[in-house]
């Protein structure tokens, strides 16, 4: 079915929707000053026993596909195609886990990136579902900075927190320890697939994270002071997190929260300026 028309912009700029939509001749409409790329990187990775390889990816493209629904009239957000194979390399354990090494994965970014303001657009966010890319993300982001001048913004959808209505939605431990296919990542798969959630395969599975928590020391998996683990130096199970505590109502809240946030840093985008041209170091 034919999706109807967004009203353009003031100005004729481009209307949000999907790069790839579009003709080659419609860039000619690219505000600098206005128009955003968002590049959704996800990951294919094992998420335990219970939720498919494609978790991370399908988180990624239901909170871009609701923030676009919600995005504004006036915004001139067009969304890159999704590169939905990352660096999973804490994962590749477990069969399926589909994995790129670093070089190859910033690689890529980079070209994309490069074509981006090739394009004429001056403003990148690059939107993150896969926690093991974090620093990934911060290595393109300074790289496309100082290569070609563009605005790029680091946002990882786990860095958008927890709605706080109902309260105690999931646990503090829960918010803490369950990194990887626990309550916030099933609830949000049983809302957007739950065709994909194998429901007898639920279970708790405890993080070393949240026992060493409980020592009260420095050591922790990822902070104050972290490790370089693999999945199952956390768990077994390659899982961190109470799978049992999800519920398709929580997956639905949560993901209509992430798509506000991210409409919000958009708009917050929009109102700021490129770099300047100059790149010389600060006096």
């Amino acid at each position: 079915m034919n999706q109807p028309a967004r009203p353009l912009p003031p100005g004729d700029c481009l209307p949000s929707g999907y790069w790839q939509e579009l003709a080659t001749t419609d860039f000619a409409r690219v505000d600098p000053a206005r128009t955003i790329a968002l590049l959704p990187v996800a990951a294919i990775e094992q998420h335990g026993p219970h939720l498919p390889l494609a978790t991370d990816a399908l988180i990624n493209e239901g909170v871009v596909s609701e923030a676009l629904r919600r995005l504004p009239a006036t915004a001139s957000v067009l969304v890159l195609p999704a590169l939905t194979i990352g660096d999973s390399l804490e994962h590749t354990a477990f069969p399926g886990t589909l994995s790129a090494e670093l070089d190859d994965l910033l690689g890529l970014w980079l070209a994309v990136g490069r074509c981006v303001a090739r394009a004429g657009v001056n403003k990148l966010v690059i939107f993150n579902s896969h926690g093991g890319q974090r620093a990934h993300v911060d290595l393109a982001a300074l790289r496309l900075r100082v290569a070609h001048g563009l605005l790029v913004v680091r946002a990882h959808s786990f860095s958008f927190g927890v709605p706080a209505v109902p309260p105690g939605l999931f646990s503090a431990d829960e918010l803490a320890h369950g990194l990887h296919g626990g309550a916030v990542e099933t609830s949000l798969v049983m809302h957007l697939r739950p065709d994909l959630v194998r429901m007898d395969r639920l279970a708790r599975f405890p993080s070393l994270g949240s026992v060493l928590a409980q020592r009260g020391g420095l050591l922790g998996v990822e902070k104050p002071v972290g490790i370089g683990w693999m999945t199952q130096d956390i768990n077994r199970d390659g899982v961190c997190g109470d799978a049992t505590a999800a519920t398709p109502e929580k997956g639905a809240l949560l993901l209509q929260h992430m798509a506000g946030r991210l409409v919000q840093l958009l708009a917050e985008v929009e109102t700021m300026d490129p770099p300047a041209a100059s790149a010389g170091p600060v006096a």
